[in-house]
């Protein structure tokens, strides 16, 4: 291909759904700090000690004195260890988000299931629009791999432009912006192929998913064998500080964030956590537990993952960055501010070009404008649904009460 046609290919891919595009990186970009936004938005995500010590004990005892008769759905507390740790509650039928300080069990606050992150995640995840939502953000991973790859032919000695000083930005002047989209798209490259790489493992998931074709590890025997089993209406649930006690003797290594329980008392419990291991997210590395006699029925470990189920847990913590602590999601979302500029400037230089000749509209074409009708569309849904959490009318977890 000649130069000419590369750089055609080039703006027809920045152009072709730029609108979508640029939203995709924006709030993909916050999402990556959704959670400190929060945590500047209200005290109640704080922790109040960075200690990475989690007290589960504690955190059962202040559950227990403050929300007698509620159920425990999940505990989360997140690898940063200043984010108060949530602890997702069954209370009077609907659900209820408790945050807690994980070191020492002090109440910090409650909510419901709406918040910013979670209006994020939504947004940037699949526009609200669930599954049809979800292969069109993911698809957009083969246009920025397109833009990524014609980027060198566009740009000539592309390795010079390094440390080329930019000119001077001016609102009508193309040439300007065409320095600075040059300028940081270069010093971006490292992270475009990140972006483009892990969200074509997004899309290829989710052709796996659609076609129900098993690609990570399969769930140990026992744990399909216990559901076999007729579920005994005498039994009780173990509370925390017990299921985890039994898991770190089960994987001493464990660093235990996570805790859930099962809907019913054939299901098993299920713990997980980090385990000193590179790149992995939560999920990785679990223990699964009787419910109510806290046998060990499975433990699953990261560093055992075959290939398919290791990129799996991978791909989320090199996406978001969130791997490394504070440190990397900043180095994310400066790149992906500039991710995000970068893409706004392409269309920006599109229209100068051409708007002397062409309406908005023509310009725009039936593309831009069905990805902008869209984007408008993915807001309205998402601020609509992003609240809506019900929880399950069964639950095998021990119902809180105060001490006597």
């Amino acid at each position: 291909m000649k130069a000419k046609s590369w750089f055609n290919l080039h703006s027809w891919a920045g152009l072709f759904v730029g609108v979508l595009l640029f939203v995709i990186c924006f709030s993909g970009t916050l999402a990556t700090l959704s959670h400190e936004i929060e945590y500047l938005s209200d005290k109640k995500f704080r922790a109040i000690s960075n200690s990475g010590e989690t007290n589960y004990i504690a955190i059962e005892h202040t559950l227990n004195k403050t929300y007698p008769s509620a159920q425990i759905l999940y505990i989360h507390r997140h690898k940063q260890d200043y984010l108060a740790t949530e602890v997702a509650l069954k209370y009077h039928d609907e659900f209820l988000f408790v945050y807690l300080d994980g070191a020492t069990g002090a109440w910090l606050g409650e909510g419901k299931w709406a918040r910013v992150s979670r209006f994020l995640r939504n947004w940037h995840m699949n526009l609200s629009l669930g599954w049809i939502g979800k292969l069109i953000v993911t698809s957009l991973s083969l246009l920025l791999l397109v833009l990524f790859i014609s980027s060198f032919y566009v740009y000539r000695q592309w390795w010079l432009g390094f440390f080329k000083k930019p000119s001077q930005l001016l609102k009508t002047k193309r040439s300007s912006w065409a320095d600075w989209h040059k300028l940081l798209g270069l010093w971006s490259l490292w992270f475009i192929a990140v972006m483009s790489i892990t969200g074509t493992w997004y899309l290829i998931e989710h052709g796996l998913q659609t076609a129900r074709i098993d690609h990570y590890v399969a769930e140990p025997s026992a744990l399909r064998n216990l559901r076999k089993v007729p579920v005994q209406e005498s039994s009780a649930p173990l509370h925390v500080a017990t299921l985890t006690h039994k898991a770190l003797q089960a994987f001493s290594s464990l660093d235990i964030r996570y805790i859930r329980y099962g809907k019913k008392a054939n299901q098993a419990v299920e713990v997980r956590g980090y385990n000193n291991d590179i790149l992995l997210r939560l999920r990785a590395n679990r223990v699964y537990l009787h419910p109510t006699t806290g046998v060990v029925l499975g433990i699953q470990k990261g560093e055992n993952l075959p290939i398919i189920a290791r990129i799996k847990d991978t791909a989320d913590p090199l996406h978001f960055g969130n791997f490394a602590g504070i440190g990397t999601k900043l180095i994310w979302t400066i790149f992906g501010l500039a991710m995000s500029f970068i893409s706004a400037t392409g269309m920006y230089m599109s229209w100068l070009r051409v708007k002397r000749k062409v309406t908005l509209t023509k310009w725009l074409g039936v593309a831009g404008g069905a990805a902008t009708v869209l984007v408008v569309a993915s807001v309205i849904v998402t601020s609509v649904s992003f609240s809506v959490r019900t929880v399950p009318d069964l639950l095998f977890a021990p119902a809180l009460a105060r001490p006597k």
